[in-house]
Formats: structure tokens, C-alpha cells, sequence
């Protein structure tokens, strides 16, 4: 049976220069909307571009909405869905967001139409004539580790899943009805396919070709699917209730092979950790933000690029503040930035109860990863604010406004009540980045916070995407599983020296100096936790978290928590003349910080259906075979 595979002519126009020269020739062929598989696979040229069309089958991250709406470090604005997966109100036949195809790493009909195009590759591949400026074995080497790349997301999702090596034909209905494997066979074949990439694959590439596959891309995912099944959720048999779920191997065995093969990575010569210290902690933290938002550095192991022009990253607009016409949508929540730990090592007073406030700044003192993650009241933006057609004189300056201010020629009254029913009134006006402010107010954060680690604040989002890529793994990822492992299998000494690789180079002390600040010892239980905090706070908005609550089988606290945000109120102090009222002043203003309840939005909780995702009813009725997961039907 032919095939005939449509869009590739797209994809050698948009995707890379180098493909638009060496396949002139093609241009003029008619349908100019497909291929015939034959006529593909017969020129290297257009073997190429067919392989580049499947890195389009790997989801990223740098989208309106993602996996970190889902856990306790995001609070999504507009739902599209996420609120009923917060809630738990999914199931097979109501899958909510879980079925967006714009968003989801592990979807299952997308990523297995990619898996689809890299078996027609890889089946075809040895059968392409050689032409000059194309390495066939390289190729072929990238098809192992996308086709590797999309079941790991798989597994990571639902558990085990059907293992599919070869292309079906539309004919194939019985051959097609593929049960699921186990994790551990799973496992197996990501490794396999990795295995095989890195006999194929370059160490690295030149500029022009960033985000293709290399040695250190593969071997890194080996070490990530180690780690993810040697976790807590894999050995358990009581919540985690599905025998093809379930790891019937060697645990220890794994956590060693998931260090050694981390650590290989880390020893490659490739990557090499970025030294983030500065003058300041201000300084510090845009260096480790930079390690986020540059195009290619030391650290980045595998990434997503894009083009600046066609809008393809425009998480300025969609992540950004509303008083820079923006959208917020992925805004942090309260429980996250409390969560961060001070520059000294020590972690912040308690102030995460619902009415609990405080009269001096909560984000003062604070660790640099905090000011390089959070956009909070008063902090700077990276750009001055756009000038606005409201009816307020717009401040130029490039500060957060997300609380109220006093003033004399305002009508409204504002009635603050305080946790001890004391009321204090007066007349006020909101800050210009929130949901009662006067730009784009239906935008505004109902947390109060901003999401700033992703973003370019230098960009004006309404008109521009911004030249930063989509991070899918980069090297603080292998320290932090090197660390993991360790404590996991006792070897507490080697696990304390990665962390503090990772920690020295944002002026933190070491690991067993911090234990001791936080009155803890170094035992496996007490790095556990630790190890834990500072993946989180390394690994925040890089979509870690939804998998890491999970497999440690932590997420019945996690995501069960109530959703918090925070209101900021000013009042004049006595004696000062309102100024500029948009402009966080604590010369002029006395503030009142409290902890807000977002019940009202979405009322979080936890099932232990939720470990795995459901597999959509529709997949179930065209493959009888498969099994859901528990609790999903």
C-alpha cells in the first residue's frame, strides 16, 4: 500500500534553511502538498525533512498553559480544563485537559501519530540512496532517540503503554490492537532505543542545528526513565493497584545504573555547570535566569528553538503581567514562593494560613532563584510599562502593581477587614497587575504573582515573540538525579557534594551547614527531603514537578493543598502626599500583606486515581486490549 504523507513541503519551508536549498529541485512537483512514501524515501534531501517534521511530534513547554498548572506551583488563569484535574472530575470519557493537543507532553493519539512517523523512518532508512551533505546513520540515530523521547512521555503519563515497532497499514485492524506493556518492559525499550541513538549520534552540533539529537541528549534520558522507575510509586502494590504498573525489578539496581548513567553525562566533557555568583543576589539571579533563557550554553542539553518572527514562543504575552496588556497565564502560587528559602540558607517564617498577614515585605532576603522565578509587588520587570490609552497618568517605570493604594481624589471606599475583625477603611485604588486594575483587568493574576523564569522582560510581548528556547532537559537535572540515587541507596557524602555543586553556584551554603540551620540531621530521611525542596526550587516552571509528586507519592499533600494567593493593601504613611500612586513606594506607603484563599477558583483535591492518566474511552472502544488505569472507568 502507498502512502501518501501531506505537509512536508511545509515543514521544509518553515523549519530550516538548509533544507529549503536541498530540496530546490522539489518545489515545482505537483500535488505541492505531499509526497508520495516513495518518492520521499528515495531522496535524502526529503528523508531529512520528513525526520525534522517528527521533532514536531515533541511537545514542549513554552505554552499558554502546561503540566505546572497541574501542581502545587501554578495556578492556570483561564482553566481551559485544568481546574477539573485539579478537582479530580475526569474520567475516561470526560478527559478535560488532559485531551488539549496543544499543551500535553503525554497525549496519547499525538504522540503515537509521532511514534507512527518515526517506524515509517526507521523502516525506511537503510534503503535511502547516500547524498552528499546528509550523514543516513546520524539520521537514523535521531529516530531512535525522538521515537525513545515520545514513550518515555508516555510512560511518564499513563504507565505502561503498547510498544509499537513497525508502521501499520490502514488494513493492519487486528495487528493494530496492541496490549500494554509493563513499566519494566517499557523501560527496557526506551534504553534500547537509546542505546542505539548514541552509537549513531554526534557529541554535538554546530549552531545552526541546536536541538537536534546528540549522545549526551540519550544518554541523559536513560538516566531521567531510571530514576522515574526506581521511585517510591512503581513499588508500591497498594495505591498503585496495576500489575503492568508495577516495577518487578531490582530498585537498587536501577537507582545505581540511573547515578552512573547521570553521572557520565556530567563527566562527558560537553556540559559544564554555569558559575552564577555575583555583586549581588540580584545580579546572581539573572545569571542563573539566563542559564533559562539563552540560546545555547554550557548547560543545555536538549532543546526546543524557535523563530523569533513567527511567534512561535510568545511566553512574554502569555505568562506576563496584564498592566503590560499580557495575559498571566501561568501565575505561581503562594505556596510556591513561600517555599523558596532565604539567602542564607535558613527557610522564611510560616505565612501560608488563609487571613494570616504581615506588615513587613515577605519577599525580602530571599534565595537568588526566588528573584530570578517570581514577578512579585514591587519587583522590577526588565522593561518600562507600555503607555496605555486609561485614564491614569501611566507610570514608565517596569515595577509589578498588585496591591491597593490610597487616595484623596478616589470615590470608591475599600473596606479591608483583618483577621481580628478590625476594619480598616479608605478610599483606594487598585494596583495596575491585577484583576481590578485598569488595563486588561479580565487578565490579571488571582494570585498576585507573576511567573518570570521563562520570560524575556525585555520584550514587548503584545508585538513579539521572544528568541528563547523550550528547555526539555539541561545538566543541573543530572546533578540533582546523581543526588537522588545516592541518598536512595545511602551514599549520603557523594549525594551532599552534588547538591553542592548545584547550590555554591548561587552563593548558598553546602548541604549539611543548611541541615544544621534548619535543625535537621544528615540522615536518608532529612536529605530526602531536602534533595526534594531543591529539586523544586531548581526545577520550578521546567514542568518537573507534575511527575515528581507523583512517583515520590507525595501528591495526596501536595495537590491537595488549598489554593492560595496574596493581596497587598498600601495605606499613605502620615505626613506623606500620594506621588505616583502606580509605583510600589515603602518611603510613602505602609503595607498590609495577606494570604489569600482561591478556593473560589478551584477547590483542590486529591484521588488516587490521579497517579496515571486515563487512557481516552475512544482508544479503549478501537483497542479492546488495552486496560485503563484504576478509578478512570
Amino acid at each position: 500500500m502507498k502512502t501518501n504523507i501531506k505537509n512536508i513541503l511545509i515543514t521544509i519551508i518553515l523549519g530550516s534553511s538548509t533544507l529549503l536549498y536541498s530540496c530546490s529541485d522539489f518545489l515545482d512537483l505537483e500535488p505541492k502538498d505531499e509526497y508520495l512514501e516513495e518518492d520521499i524515501f528515495n531522496d535524502a534531501g526529503l528523508t531529512n525533512a520528513f525526520l525534522t517534521n517528527i521533532y514536531n511530534s515533541v511537545q514542549h513547554g513554552a505554552t499558554e498553559h502546561n503540566l505546572d498548572g497541574l501542581t502545587d506551583d501554578v495556578y492556570f488563569t483561564h482553566t481551559y480544563g485544568q481546574n477539573a484535574v485539579n478537582e479530580a472530575n475526569i474520567s475516561e470519557s470526560d478527559l478535560q485537559w488532559y485531551d488539549r493537543d496543544d499543551n500535553n507532553s503525554f497525549r496519547w493519539s499525538s504522540r503515537y501519530k509521532g511514534i507512527r512517523y518515526a517506524n515509517i523512518f526507521l523502516s525506511k532508512i537503510d534503503d535511502v540512496p547516500p547524498l552528499g551533505g546528509y550523514d543516513l546513520d546520524v539520521m537514523k540515530g535521531e529516530a531512535y532517540f525522538l521515537r525513545a523521547y515520545m514513550y518515555a512521555e508516555l510512560v511518564r503519563g499513563f504507565g505502561g503503554v503498547p510498544i509499537v515497532k513497525q508502521p501499520f497499514e490502514l488494513d493492519d485492524n487486528e495487528a493494530m490492537k496492541v496490549p500494554r506493556s509493563s513499566v519494566k518492559e517499557c523501560l527496557e525499550f526506551i534504553i534500547s532505543d537509546c542505546d542505539e541513538a548514541i552509537q549513531l549520534l554526534p557529541e554535538t552540533v554546530d549552531a545552526k542545528n541546536l536541538g537536534r539529537a546528540t549522545k549526551g541528549m540519550a544518554t541523559a534520558l536513560k538516566a531521567r526513565m531510571m530514576l522515574h522507575i526506581a521511585s517510591p510509586l512503581f513499588a508500591d502494590r497498594t495505591v498503585n493497584t496495576l500489575s503492568l504498573n508495577q516495577y518487578d525489578g531490582d530498585r537498587n539496581a536501577l537507582y545505581q545504573q540511573a547515578k552512573e548513567t547521570a553521572k557520565s553525562v556530567i563527566n562527558s566533557g560537553i556540559y559544564a555547570l554555569i558559575d552564577c555568583n555575583a555583586g549581588s543576589v540580584a545580579e546572581t539571579a539573572e545569571n542563573f535566569r539566563r542559564i533559562i533563557l539563552d540560546k545555547d550554553n554550557s548547560e543545555k542539553i536538549f532543546t526546543k528553538q524557535f523563530i523569533v518572527k513567527g511567534r512561535k514562543n510568545n511566553l512574554v504575552c502569555q505568562h506576563g503581567p496584564n498592566g503590560y496588556s499580557n495575559w498571566s497565564g501561568n501565575t505561581p502560587t503562594h505556596d510556591l514562593v513561600q517555599f523558596f528559602e532565604n539567602e542564607d540558607g535558613t527557610l522564611p517564617e510560616p505565612f501560608n494560613e488563609v487571613g494570616q498577614t504581615l506588615k513587613e515585605s515577605p519577599y525580602e532576603g530571599r534565595e537568588p532563584r526566588f528573584y530570578a522565578t517570581i514577578g512579585y509587588d514591587g519587583s522590577a520587570w526588565g522593561r518600562p510599562r507600555p503607555n496605555q490609552s486609561v485614564s491614569f497618568d501611566p507610570t514608565p517605570l517596569g515595577q509589578l502593581q498588585c496591591g491597593y493604594y490610597e487616595l484623596s481624589d478616589v470615590d470608591s471606599e475599600v473596606t479591608l477587614t483583618l483577621p481580628d475583625n478590625t476594619e480598616i477603611k479608605f478610599k483606594g485604588i487598585n494596583g495596575v497587575d491585577t484583576r481590578q486594575g485598569p488595563v486588561e483587568d479580565w487578565n490579571g493574576s488571582y494570585t498576585g504573582y507573576y511567573e518570570k523564569k521563562l520570560v524575556d522582560t525585555s520584550v514587548d510581548g503584545q508585538n513579539y515573540g521572544q528568541d528563547v528556547p523550550w528547555t526539555y532537559i539541561r545538566l543541573a537535572e543530572m546533578y540533582l538525579i546523581v543526588a537522588e540515587a545516592c541518598i536512595e541507596l545511602g551514599e549520603l557524602e557523594e549525594a551532599a557534594t552534588y547538591l553542592d555543586a548545584l547550590r555554591h553556584r548561587i552563593g548558598l551554603p553546602d548541604t549539611k551547614t543548611t541541615l544544621t540551620l534548619r535543625g535537621k540531621a544528615f540522615s536518608q530521611t532529612d536529605m530526602r527531603e531536602f534533595l526534594r525542596r531543591e529539586r523544586r526550587a531548581e526545577l520550578a516552571f521546567e514542568q518537573s514537578r507534575y511527575f515528581d509528586v507523583r512517583r515520590w507519592m507525595i501528591a495526596p499533600e501536595t495537590n491537595s493543598k488549598e489554593l492560595t494567593g496574596i493581596l497587598i493593601y498600601g495605606r499613605l504613611k502620615p505626613g506623606a502626599t500620594q506621588n505616583r500612586p502606580y509605583i510600589h513606594n515603602e518611603d510613602k506607603y505602609d503595607y498590609t500583606f495577606i494570604v489569600r484563599s482561591l478556593k473560589f477558583r478551584e477547590d483542590r483535591r486529591w484521588d488516587n486515581k490521579m497517579y496515571f492518566a486515563p487512557i481516552k474511552r475512544d482508544e479503549i472502544n478501537r483497542n479492546p486490549n488495552l486496560v485503563q488505569n484504576p478509578g478512570m472507568n
